[in-house]
């Protein structure tokens, strides 16, 4: 009995050892640091992690990528400007000058970016896959109708018919969601295409060919052409359409496709004050 004791009495001096060492050690390790309030108001903390103000910031993973040089300010540069919803066209009027047909569409496309698309689709023959243009150069006029149709509707389906209606403004805040807003539109810079592997009566991208898709994204690039809005992009674009491709010119498209970047990330690099 008396031997079990002293074993316990022993333990507990080792174990007081041990917290007095760490305690010290804590000790040492602390910094007195103004806390506020009155002057010389000091408390000791080892909790205090001194930066050397003259260290160089770490470098983020958009600084250590290789970024194309491009001047936005250069007019042959133009046709890569954004437009959406906070960055409309800057008149209805505006069309695009020197467009031209699809070959095989009833659709038409800038002259900037139709051999690239001509091209495109040459390629996609070669592959196996015939792609179907099932939208592109669309007027200010014509977005306006398609927009003001979808708001009717959307208030019809809302019990509201006349759009002198309060509630009238609900269907159309509804339909921004669904529709690009006239003057927003991409379509309307006669640069981007909505492409297909064939005619579908209901866009559902899940439902389309999927190995198409897999070879544009693959090789869209290589011809000018992005997919400006992916699905996991959604929260950054506003918009979930796969099926839409944009025109930017192979070097911006090449850097952007390769570096799973939508088309806000790659211009906001460029534009400190542009937002999206």
């Amino acid at each position: 009995m008396k031997r079990n004791k002293l074993l316990w009495l022993f333990e507990m001096a080792a174990l007081c050892l041990v917290l007095y060492t760490i305690i010290d050690a804590r000790l040492d390790n602390t910094a007195s640091v103004i806390m506020g309030g009155a002057s010389g108001a000091y408390v000791s903390s080892d909790s205090v992690i001194f930066e050397d103000p003259n260290a160089e910031a770490e470098p983020t993973a958009e600084d250590l990528l290789d970024w194309p040089e491009i001047n936005f300010e250069d007019p042959s540069n133009q046709y890569r400007m954004v437009r959406d919803e906070t960055n409309f066209l800057l008149s209805s009027a505006f069309i695009p000058e020197n467009l031209e047909q699809i070959p095989g569409s009833q659709y038409s496309l800038s002259a900037v970016a139709l051999p690239y698309l001509e091209a495109l689709m040459d390629a996609a023959e070669e592959a196996g896959f015939t792609i179907y243009v099932a939208g592109a150069y669309r007027t200010y006029d014509l977005q306006n109708y398609l927009f003001n149709s979808k708001a009717s509707q959307v208030a019809a389906g809302m019990g509201v018919y006349d759009y002198m209606e309060p509630k009238y403004q609900d269907a159309v805040e509804e339909a921004r969601t669904i529709t690009a807003f006239p003057g927003s539109s991409e379509h309307q810079l006669g640069l981007a295409v909505d492409l297909m592997d064939k005619k579908y009566s209901s866009w559902v991208y899940e439902n389309m060919n999927q190995e198409f898709y897999a070879w544009l994204d693959e090789h869209c690039a290589e011809y000018g052409f992005i997919k400006r809005y992916p699905t996991k992009k959604l929260l950054l674009t506003g918009w979930d359409e796969p099926w839409h491709y944009r025109y930017v010119g192979k070097e911006a498209a090449t850097f952007i496709m390769e570096h799973d970047l939508c088309y806000e990330e790659f211009y906001a690099h460029y534009h400190s004050n542009f937002t999206y």
